[in-house]
Protein backbone atom coordinates (compact mmCIF):
# COMPACT_ATOMS: atom_id res chain seq x y z
CA UNK A 1 0.00 0.00 0.00
CA UNK A 2 1.42 3.46 -0.75
CA UNK A 3 1.27 6.18 1.47
CA UNK A 4 -1.03 8.14 -0.38
CA UNK A 5 -3.58 5.24 -0.39
CA UNK A 6 -3.09 4.70 3.29
CA UNK A 7 -3.12 8.74 3.84
CA UNK A 8 -6.80 8.21 1.97
CA UNK A 9 -7.99 4.96 4.13
CA UNK A 10 -7.02 6.56 7.41
CA UNK A 11 -8.88 9.81 6.68
CA UNK A 12 -11.89 8.23 5.61
CA UNK A 13 -12.17 5.64 8.09
CA UNK A 14 -11.60 8.32 11.12
CA UNK A 15 -14.02 10.48 9.82
CA UNK A 16 -16.53 7.15 9.13
CA UNK A 17 -15.73 5.83 12.75
CA UNK A 18 -16.44 9.70 14.18
CA UNK A 19 -19.38 10.12 12.09
CA UNK A 20 -21.09 6.42 13.37
CA UNK A 21 -19.59 6.40 16.95
CA UNK A 22 -21.75 9.48 16.95
CA UNK A 23 -25.10 8.24 15.50
CA UNK A 24 -25.03 5.16 17.76
CA UNK A 25 -24.14 7.26 21.04
CA UNK A 26 -25.73 10.44 20.36
CA UNK A 27 -29.24 9.41 20.50
CA UNK A 28 -28.82 7.59 23.64
CA UNK A 29 -27.00 10.75 25.29
CA UNK A 30 -29.87 13.17 24.14
CA UNK A 31 -32.32 11.06 25.82
CA UNK A 32 -31.43 12.41 29.55
CA UNK A 33 -30.42 16.19 27.97
CA UNK A 34 -27.08 15.64 27.37
CA UNK A 35 -24.26 16.67 24.73
CA UNK A 36 -21.18 14.02 24.53
CA UNK A 37 -19.44 16.22 25.65
CA UNK A 38 -21.56 16.97 28.96
CA UNK A 39 -21.32 13.13 28.77
CA UNK A 40 -17.51 12.75 28.62
CA UNK A 41 -17.07 15.90 31.32
CA UNK A 42 -19.68 13.82 33.69
CA UNK A 43 -17.56 10.41 32.85
CA UNK A 44 -14.35 11.64 33.52
CA UNK A 45 -15.53 12.80 37.14
CA UNK A 46 -16.88 9.87 38.09
CA UNK A 47 -13.68 7.53 36.50
CA UNK A 48 -11.95 9.32 39.05
CA UNK A 49 -14.61 10.39 42.06
CA UNK A 50 -13.51 14.12 41.43
CA UNK A 51 -11.51 16.64 39.41
CA UNK A 52 -9.92 20.28 39.46
CA UNK A 53 -11.32 22.16 35.93
CA UNK A 54 -7.67 22.11 35.09
CA UNK A 55 -6.95 18.27 35.24
CA UNK A 56 -10.71 17.77 33.97
CA UNK A 57 -9.48 19.67 30.97
CA UNK A 58 -6.68 17.57 30.46
CA UNK A 59 -8.31 14.20 30.78
CA UNK A 60 -10.94 16.07 28.28
CA UNK A 61 -8.43 17.53 26.16
CA UNK A 62 -10.17 21.07 26.42
CA UNK A 63 -9.18 24.82 27.23
CA UNK A 64 -9.97 25.25 30.86
CA UNK A 65 -12.34 27.79 30.03
CA UNK A 66 -14.66 25.68 27.78
CA UNK A 67 -14.42 22.87 30.37
CA UNK A 68 -15.78 25.56 33.38
CA UNK A 69 -18.34 26.58 31.15
CA UNK A 70 -19.48 23.60 30.39
CA UNK A 71 -19.29 22.41 34.35
CA UNK A 72 -21.40 25.47 35.32
CA UNK A 73 -24.44 24.28 33.20
CA UNK A 74 -24.24 20.77 34.57
CA UNK A 75 -24.56 22.38 37.60
CA UNK A 76 -27.35 24.22 37.06
CA UNK A 77 -28.61 21.22 35.67
CA UNK A 78 -27.71 19.47 39.12
CA UNK A 79 -25.73 16.88 37.73
CA UNK A 80 -22.17 18.38 39.65
CA UNK A 81 -20.90 20.53 42.24
CA UNK A 82 -18.29 22.01 42.90
CA UNK A 83 -16.17 21.33 46.34
CA UNK A 84 -13.46 22.81 48.35
CA UNK A 85 -10.55 20.31 48.89
CA UNK A 86 -10.56 20.48 52.77
CA UNK A 87 -6.96 20.55 52.72
CA UNK A 88 -6.31 23.39 51.00
CA UNK A 89 -9.28 25.71 50.15
CA UNK A 90 -7.82 27.24 47.27
CA UNK A 91 -8.56 23.98 44.98
CA UNK A 92 -11.63 24.41 43.72
CA UNK A 93 -13.31 20.15 42.81
CA UNK A 94 -15.79 19.13 40.91
CA UNK A 95 -17.75 15.48 41.80
CA UNK A 96 -20.92 14.01 40.31
CA UNK A 97 -24.30 14.68 42.50
CA UNK A 98 -26.52 11.90 43.47
CA UNK A 99 -29.03 12.94 40.16
CA UNK A 100 -25.63 13.00 37.90
CA UNK A 101 -24.09 9.42 39.10
CA UNK A 102 -27.55 8.16 38.63
CA UNK A 103 -27.73 9.59 34.78
CA UNK A 104 -24.10 8.65 34.05
CA UNK A 105 -24.81 5.27 35.40
CA UNK A 106 -28.04 4.69 33.42
CA UNK A 107 -26.58 6.24 30.23
CA UNK A 108 -23.49 3.51 30.82
CA UNK A 109 -25.53 0.48 31.19
CA UNK A 110 -27.75 1.19 27.93
CA UNK A 111 -24.45 1.21 25.82
CA UNK A 112 -23.11 -1.60 27.63
CA UNK A 113 -26.64 -3.17 26.57
CA UNK A 114 -26.32 -1.91 23.42
CA UNK A 115 -22.38 -3.16 22.60
CA UNK A 116 -23.50 -6.83 24.50
CA UNK A 117 -26.23 -7.05 21.75
CA UNK A 118 -24.08 -6.47 19.06
CA UNK A 119 -20.50 -8.35 20.00
CA UNK A 120 -22.56 -11.49 20.88
CA UNK A 121 -21.57 -13.13 17.48
CA UNK A 122 -18.22 -11.86 18.12
CA UNK A 123 -14.88 -14.03 19.09
CA UNK A 124 -13.00 -12.47 22.13
CA UNK A 125 -10.15 -12.34 19.94
CA UNK A 126 -11.88 -10.55 17.45
CA UNK A 127 -12.54 -7.75 19.98
CA UNK A 128 -9.04 -7.87 21.02
CA UNK A 129 -7.98 -7.11 17.95
CA UNK A 130 -9.93 -4.51 16.98
CA UNK A 131 -9.16 -3.00 20.62
CA UNK A 132 -5.19 -3.20 19.25
CA UNK A 133 -5.72 -2.10 15.66
CA UNK A 134 -7.48 1.22 17.49
CA UNK A 135 -4.57 1.52 19.89
CA UNK A 136 -1.79 1.07 16.69
CA UNK A 137 -4.28 3.91 15.47
CA UNK A 138 -3.97 5.70 17.99
CA UNK A 139 -0.52 5.57 19.15
CA UNK A 140 0.39 6.45 14.72
CA UNK A 141 -1.84 9.68 15.13
CA UNK A 142 0.11 10.92 18.54
CA UNK A 143 3.16 10.57 16.80
CA UNK A 144 2.29 12.14 14.63
CA UNK A 145 0.66 15.01 16.36
CA UNK A 146 4.03 15.80 18.17
CA UNK A 147 6.07 16.65 15.30
CA UNK A 148 6.58 19.91 13.76
CA UNK A 149 3.70 21.95 12.85
CA UNK A 150 3.66 22.91 8.77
Amino acid sequence: MDMDEFKQCLWNYSREINENTNRVFNPIIEQFGLTTLQFRILMGIRQSGSHTIGSLANEIKMAGTNISTMCKKLEKMALLERIRKPEDERVVLVILTQKGQDIVSEIDQIIIEKITLYTKAESEQTMHEIIIGLKQLNKLLQKMGQTERY
